[in-house]
C-alpha cells in the first residue's frame, strides 16, 4: 500500500481527518511555515496521524523530527528557501511559535475543505 501524505494535498490524512491541507508541490517557505502551523496545533492537542491515517500521539520529540524533515525535504528538492526554512524551523523549536510574518505566509498554502451537508 502506498504510504500517504500526511499533511499535503487534497488527499492527505489531514484533508481526509481534518479538512484542511497544505498545497501540494515543492517545499518552500510558505509550504514550511503552513507544515509548522500544524505541527504545532498536533503538539498542543496531543495527537498527530501516522501514513495509514491512524491517530498517534504527537510527542515532542516526533515534532522535532517532522519539523526538521522540512528543512531535509527542501534540500532533496533542490530548493531555494532551504537556509530560510531551517532558520525558521529552529525558531519554532526554540518558540514554539510562527513569527507574525510565517503565519502570514503559512496562510496563504493552507487550503480549508468545505462540505456541503
Amino acid at each position: 500500500m502506498e504510504r500517504r501524505s500526511i499533511y499535503s494535498g487534497a488527499r492527505s490524512c489531514y484533508a481526509e481527518k481534518e479538512g484542511v491541507y497544505v498545497e501540494s508541490g515543492a517545499m518552500d517557505l510558505a509550504k514550511a511555515a503552513a507544515h509548522l502551523y500544524l505541527h504545532m496545533l498536533d503538539l498542543e492537542r496531543g495527537y498527530t496521524y501516522d501514513h495509514d491515517c491512524a491517530r498517534v500521539k504527537m510527542t515532542p520529540e516526533l515534532f522535532e523530527a517532522r519539523s526538521k524533515y522540512l528543512v531535509k525535504l527542501c534540500r532533496e528538492q533542490g530548493g531555494r528557501d532551504c537556509d530560510e526554512i531551517e532558520k525558521l524551523v529552529d525558531y519554532v523549536l526554540k518558540n514554539f511559535e510562527l513569527p507574525p510574518w510565517a503565519m502570514e505566509l503559512a496562510k496563504k498554502k493552507l487550503v480549508r475543505i468545505s462540505r456541503l451537508l
